[in-house]
């Protein structure tokens, strides 16, 4: 590299990735002391055996306080239960098909009768999943922000799947979006069949998601920044502020605005009102929007929903700022010009997607959205761990840095302009545990 080359000011992306690199550089060396040496880094060695007894511990204590019929729970939280228990008692003929169709699968099971065990056998499903999920990814690069969430997921399953719920199968769809890892037509095709199968037995409202989940699919295949995505986003609810009065004849906000006719911000304190009162495709686009915006940063649930809803706000808050920042850790590791998200990442993020936009359509109260949201965090916490440096499988896969390559490296400094400027291919060599994010062996597609 010439002087002249060497004297060129830093970009910020090459700076940051440059610490990026360093980072990297130095956990590496770091791993490779701890194999040498046992008793170096023992702490973070024993991170997923602390981890997972405090996930243990979790799990005992929320079936625990299940099985106690989850003693200073407000009541309203039991709300579908007592539809179901009605349905099933035959003295609730007009509930609507969904609730018709969950106590008989209630029936089935035996559990018409026996809520207790009902609420035991929903919260089990739900941790039964999520077991799967942290199994998709080494716990090995689990930090303890990520073993922090998963436990607060518990916490939420034990209060929205420990009684009765229209629920308990969502989590059918989430364990078909969280098994197949690589790619191929099963692994594309089963979450979709899943999705339209749940759609048509409880909420027609998931064929939406079934369709925008194939849509972000395919639109995220390509390496898209956030400005990208976020007008990507847009640009589908813009699309749906068009379709919905043309072809159901109905505002894209009509809905939520239905169901909440006849209710108050006193009877349901949680109730999402229009940002803007309004109608028309307009109204229904920015008040949708908006809506999105208020699941990201859940600033309306903080002021209106009381000390429990703002608990889980925070949590909420937590877990999408984790996220976000995974993936934005991804993409400064990911070499230039390389897919950021593998196949299955992005399947995940797709559905989060989806799911967050139709809920912004649909959803009368956040407290509702919230029950509903809560088999869906199960795929956030799988896509935040596959995101972690060294997390996928496709780390493994990759055979040991040659000798003519580690002679080749060279250390990387914050100013080192020679060694930001180095090609992609040297970039992904050098980066050790952090190229795994970026897996060579699958694509984006």
């Amino acid at each position: 590299m010439t002087a002249r080359q060497s004297s060129e000011p830093l970009t910020r992306r090459e700076l940051t990735r440059a610490r990026a690199d360093a980072a990297a550089r130095r956990t590496e060396y770091r791993h490779r002391l701890i194999q040498r040496t046992p008793g170096i880094g023992d702490r973070g060695h024993h991170r997923p055996f602390v981890g997972g007894s405090l996930l243990m511990i979790a799990s005992l204590l929320a079936l625990a306080w299940v099985a106690a019929e989850q003693p200073g729970l407000p009541g309203h939280f039991a709300n579908d239960e007592g539809t179901i228990i009605s349905v099933n008692r035959g003295t609730f003929t007009e509930a609507d098909s969904s609730f018709q169709l969950i106590a008989a699968v209630y029936r089935w099971m035996g559990l018409s009768e026996l809520p207790t065990l009902a609420a035991l056998v929903g919260v089990a499903s739900y941790l039964l999943v999520l077991t799967v999920a942290i199994s998709r990814t080494r716990t090995t690069t689990a930090e303890w922000v990520d073993w922090a969430i998963i436990i607060c997921c518990v916490a939420l399953a034990a209060v929205y799947h420990g009684a009765y719920t229209k629920d308990l199968l969502t989590v059918g769809a989430v364990l078909a979006l969280i098994t197949h890892r690589g790619r191929g037509l099963p692994a594309e095709l089963v979450p979709v069949a899943a999705m339209l199968l749940y759609a048509q037995g409880f909420r027609t409202y998931w064929f939406l998601v079934a369709g925008l989940y194939l849509a972000l699919r395919l639109a995220l295949r390509a390496r898209r920044g956030w400005t990208a995505t976020l007008a990507l986003i847009l640009v589908l609810y813009a699309g749906l502020s068009v379709v919905f009065p043309l072809v159901v004849g109905v505002d894209l906000d009509h809905y939520r605005l239905t169901v909440n006719e006849h209710r108050t911000a006193e009877s349901v304190n949680t109730l999402i009102v229009q940002f803007f009162p309004g109608a028309g495709p307009v109204s229904g686009f920015v008040n949708s929007v908006l809506t999105f915006a208020s699941f990201i940063i859940p600033i309306p649930l903080m002021l209106r929903g009381g000390a429990i809803y703002l608990v889980v706000a925070l949590i909420l808050l937590g877990i999408w700022g984790s996220l976000i920042a995974a993936i934005r850790s991804a993409r400064i590791r990911a070499p230039r010009g390389s897919s950021v998200l593998t196949a299955f990442q992005n399947r995940l993020f797709a559905a989060i997607l989806a799911f967050l936009i139709v809920q912004s359509i649909f959803e009368p109260d956040y407290g509702s959205f919230l029950r509903h949201l809560t088999p869906m965090l199960i795929v956030a916490v799988c896509l935040l761990l596959s995101l972690r440096p060294g997390a996928t499988g496709a780390s493994a896969r990759r055979g040991p840095t040659s000798a003519a390559c580690r002679r080749g490296q060279r250390p990387v400094g914050t100013t080192d302009a020679a060694a930001t400027r180095t090609s992609a291919a040297t970039r992904a060599q050098e980066n050790g545990p952090a190229a795994a994010s970026t897996p060579a062996v699958e694509s984006a597609w």
